[in-house]
């Protein structure tokens, strides 16, 4: 997921760089029906049919706003992260690359094979591998006959971090 922010952060820097760079950038790593970039702001603005490449996969929505320097993401309109064994969805995505974190919130929904949970909320840090499910959290199978609230799991361990 490292490589995923990087690439990412990289892709964007990129396509501000000019209409030349954007060109070779659109067709391997990213693209979007609508874009454009706001000099007095400094925020990149992204819209319709976006899908960002990233090492095994895609991310997927279609609006976005990315501000360089503060390095913050914004997706809103619903988002779709496949990434190898994984698929995540939720609503809306703010991400802070220097902070190695990520937040989704609205119908939260991470699958993998032999495991879905769901949720209002979910934080990611990249540092930890730790995904925090917050909002009435559901984890099918259940592994619990107890209703939780907050579910906490690895996603390179494939192992939530404490007994539910």
């Amino acid at each position: 997921m490292k490589g995923l922010r990087i690439t990412i952060l990289l892709t964007l820097i990129l396509l501000v760089m000019g209409s030349t760079s954007f060109a070779a950038v659109t067709d391997k790593y990213f693209r979007a029906d609508k874009q454009y970039y706001d000099a007095d702001t400094g925020v990149y603005v992204l819209s319709g049919n976006i899908v960002i490449a990233i090492e095994k996969g895609n991310i997927m929505g279609e609006q976005a706003k990315v501000k360089f320097p503060t390095q913050e993401f914004w997706g809103t309109g619903g988002w779709v992260l496949k990434q190898q064994d994984v698929t995540f969805k939720g609503d809306s995505a703010y991400v802070v690359f220097n902070k190695d974190s990520a937040q989704v919130e609205g119908n939260c929904d991470f699958q993998r094979p032999g495991l879905q949970i769901t949720s209002d909320k979910a934080d990611y840090n990249w540092k930890s591998k730790v995904v925090t499910f917050t909002g009435n959290v559901k984890v099918i199978p259940v592994v619990s006959s107890r209703s939780v609230d907050m579910v906490q799991y690895n996603v390179d361990t494939k192992e939530f971090i404490q007994p539910i």
